[in-house]
């Protein structure tokens, strides 16, 4: 007589595993409870500024871009950006987004020995332009960024906000947030002490 080697298994006291047994099933079903717990209050609650207002998509998109073009100017984690890549002078630094496009007088082209120059462009290039019909990047609301330097230390990239006005005084090393309106500013050299 031939037995089964399902059948087998089981009357020689062996548990065959052809699936998940009930209690098996609530722990992992428990677990993606908790962890759903965790996880979603952290993606429906994100808060913006100091008044504890929700973010937009447009804001989200806006600090992103921010922290990019940053990132292509001071370099993202260590690697090299804009600046470093010209010795970081503050002489070198950036007074305007196009500068990310396009080479400034002065400034050599990258030499392969000395690890120096200006070997952009940094960004890429979407085709939006700014009022001066220069390269720009735009913000959450299609606006272009700025850069300001009132001081090297406290370079900046601002965007106008969801008004579109800008409202950051240029001049300014450290605006309150009351002269910046709803301008998101994002500090390349400073940390943001604003208040």
């Amino acid at each position: 007589m031939l037995i089964h080697p399902r059948i087998h298994h089981r009357r020689a006291g062996h548990r065959f595993a052809s699936g998940l047994t009930l209690i098996e099933l609530l722990v992992v079903l428990m677990v993606l409870i908790a962890v759903a717990g965790i996880v979603v209050p952290n993606l429906t609650d994100l808060r913006f500024g100091f008044d504890g207002d929700r973010k937009t998509a447009s804001e989200i998109a806006t600090e992103k871009t921010l922290m990019e073009v940053r990132a292509a100017i001071l370099g993202p984690d260590g690697k090299k950006g804009l600046w470093s890549d010209l010795g970081e002078r503050e002489a070198d630094l950036p007074q305007d987004i196009a500068e990310l496009f396009i080479r400034r007088a002065g400034w050599p082209n990258f030499d392969p020995n000395t690890r120096l120059g200006w070997r952009g462009p940094y960004v890429m290039d979407s085709g939006a332009r700014d009022g001066a019909n220069d390269p720009a990047i735009l913000d959450g609301w299609g606006r272009p960024i700025v850069i300001q330097t009132p001081t090297a230390l406290t370079i900046r990239l601002v965007s106008a906000g969801a008004d579109g006005i800008l409202e950051t005084p240029p001049a300014t090393a450290m605006p309150t947030l009351a002269a910046c309106g709803d301008d998101l500013v994002l500090f390349l050299r400073t940390a943001d002490t604003r208040s």
